[in-house]
């Protein structure tokens, strides 16, 4: 299995500030230019991230030299230091992407004359980093079994909030197969509590959807709540909410990512991503009798040809039984 690229935690906010000033100016800029043209948040919040990093290794390395002095060297020497510190080739695609996006926000105003970005070759190799995985039935009790366990043994307040978040969120994302983006940002407002609905959903692509959870899901809402309004822990208002992260944010996606893991290792399945409760969920309900149409509609797919194609898997048994009954 392809490993997960490398993380390089170059965030530093006393030298953001620092960094070279007509860089912040035309940032602020390009900023604007993504809100009118309604880029997402999480979108915008990437690209942020990505030049963040590129930035303070400007100020380090570069004599914090402005956007508009950098050429394609230094911005080669940047990729290569972030290959060498274990960036796999699609995390380097997605650094050069952003690089080069923001030149071409500056070449469409007339500030540069050409992207730099225009002479860096992209990467040949292109990484999965991830490998698809699809939970059975019996995995799916064993999570809750060892998840259920994680609630009753916890010895402090906090790690029982930890307990029966990182529970809810397994069942409510496998129940709305919505995802990880999506589940991150849902609020106590948005819940219709009799119907099992979670409405006003911001999804991919900016498409406002509406989630569908289960029974089991609606008791650890109710659980999670009543364990907050019991220990006045106040929340702002979200679902996934951790107090000493700071300010009024929602829990962020690595967090829910980070979770997954735990719940994987705790079931025997290292792989497991947040995606996969996607994946598993469809394949159950497949297995399950439902009509494709339906989950597809519940996964919120433009049309049929993603959900047969990345989202069910052949279901071999029913096939050698045919093959057994029409076959020679």
């Amino acid at each position: 299995m392809t490993q997960k690229s490398a993380p390089i935690r170059m965030y530093d906010p006393k030298k953001l500030e620092l960094i070279n000033e007509e860089t912040k100016t035309y940032w602020k800029k390009y900023q604007i230019d993504m809100e009118l043209r309604e880029l997402s948040e999480k979108t915008i919040y990437g690209y942020l991230n990505d030049l963040q990093s590129w930035w303070i290794y400007i100020y380090d390395h570069q004599d914090n030299k402005s956007v508009l002095e950098i050429n394609e060297d230094d911005i080669t020497e940047f990729l290569y230091w972030c290959k060498k510190q274990g960036n796999n080739s699609r995390r380097i695609k997605r650094r050069m992407s952003s690089i080069a996006a923001f030149y071409k926000y500056l070449r469409k105003k007339r500030i540069v004359s050409e992207n730099p970005m225009e002479f860096i070759d992209r990467p040949k190799k292109d990484t999965d980093v991830v490998e698809q995985t699809f939970l059975t039935i019996e995995q799916v009790e064993a999570m809750r079994d060892k998840l259920s366990s994680q609630v009753k043994i916890a010895k402090t307040m906090h790690s029982k909030h930890i307990a029966l978040m990182m529970r809810l969120y397994a069942f409510l994302s496998l129940s709305t197969m919505a995802r990880v983006n999506a589940i991150s940002n849902i609020k106590w407002d948005q819940i219709d509590w009799e119907n099992r609905l979670i409405d006003n959903v911001l999804e991919k692509e900016g498409y406002i959807v509406t989630l569908y959870f289960s029974a089991e899901a609606l008791g650890y809402l109710h659980e999670l709540l009543d364990f907050r309004q019991s220990n006045n822990i106040q929340d702002s208002g979200w679902v996934f909410y951790i107090p000493n992260r700071g300010g009024e944010a929602s829990i962020a996606n690595s967090t829910l990512n980070d979770w997954c893991k735990k719940i994987g290792l705790l079931i025997g399945v290292p792989t497991l991503h947040p995606h996969d409760f996607r994946h598993s969920a469809s394949q159950i309900m497949k297995l399950s009798g439902a009509p494709i149409e339906e989950i597809s509609a519940l996964l919120h797919h433009q049309g049929l040809d993603v959900t047969k194609k990345h989202y069910l898997r052949e279901d071999k048994k029913k096939l050698q039984e045919s093959r057994d009954k029409y076959g020679v």
